[in-house]
């Protein structure tokens, strides 16, 4: 009946302002998720009592039905609202989840007033339709999320570290790159996938090795440096074993920080650098 359907819209309106105004402040940047999560929790567990007491004061022809479908039909809207449109603004999101309330309580007490079945089936196709491409488009989403992430990645790669790795880490592969700073790349090697990292290998632009390592020995209740070669410096902390070597190679500094290497290891790692693609390092521990 066309009045169930005006009657069903009108209570749809609190009831969407009431559930939408909580579930809006989950989107506010400014507040924390905790915080909104009761008042959420509270608003979906009145909105059936809510609905059918409303549905009955309203005179509305099937109350308890329609509590309890409207919201089931709610909740599929949301659900394609959500994949259909990008995340909104707290405001924009409670008066779309109103919105979607009133559309729903219209359609639930249209759908339980009625005997014909047309609506009824069209309605079931379009609830079943919904749960079945939602897994997918949120699979689609998120890979294209991950692809975005991905190309952000390594454009940021591309512009804020060199392109090099060390030409022979004797041992180990490389399990992770990180940028460390601006204009400092960061490498672990490990000796096998199920290994701790146990080399740590720092790659920067021009920089005089001795200052590096007088800067690294000034921070240690062990200072001094000890120069092994022409452009090759080396920290030792004699007690826990652990050194760092400082070498120039071409225009870069390579740092080599490891408290399992050997000097002559360490020595193989400062020795060279192979250049890498951005794409490389951003699919290192894949």
């Amino acid at each position: 009946m066309a009045e169930d359907l005006v009657r069903g819209a009108v209570i749809g309106l609190p009831l969407g302002l009431g559930l939408g105004y909580p579930v809006s402040r989950l989107f506010d940047e400014d507040l924390d998720g905790y915080v909104a999560m009761p008042g959420v929790t509270l608003a979906v567990a009145l909105i059936f009592p809510a609905g059918w007491l409303l549905a009955r004061v309203a005179r509305i022809a099937s109350p308890l039905r329609t509590a309890l479908l409207a919201p089931v039909l709610l909740w599929v809207l949301s659900r394609a609202a959500a994949l259909a449109v990008p995340p909104a603004s707290p405001r924009m999101v409670l008066l779309g989840i109103a919105g979607l309330a009133v559309v729903s309580y219209a359609g639930a007490a249209r759908l339980t007033g009625t005997t014909s079945p047309a609506p009824r089936v069209i309605a079931a196709g379009m609830v079943c339709a919904c749960v079945i491409t939602t897994p997918l488009v949120q699979e689609q989403r998120a890979e294209t999320r991950q692809r975005q992430q991905r190309t952000a990645y390594i454009d940021h790669l591309r512009a804020s570290v060199p392109l090099a790795v060390p030409a022979v880490v004797p041992g180990r592969r490389l399990v992770r790159a990180l940028i460390l700073a601006e204009q400092v790349l960061e490498l672990s090697y490990a000796k096998g996938r199920g290994n701790d990292a146990d080399v740590s290998v720092r790659i920067t632009d021009d920089e005089d090795p001795r200052h590096a390592c007088e800067v690294w020995s000034s921070n240690d209740a062990e200072p001094g440096c000890r120069r092994l070669a022409a452009d090759r410096w080396l920290w030792r902390h004699e007690t826990e074993g652990r050194m760092v070597l400082f070498a120039k190679v071409g225009h870069r500094l390579v740092e080599v920080d490891s408290g399992s290497l050997t000097v002559d290891e360490a020595l193989t790692v400062g020795s060279g650098l192979r250049t890498v693609s951005a794409e490389y390092l951003a699919d290192v521990g894949d």
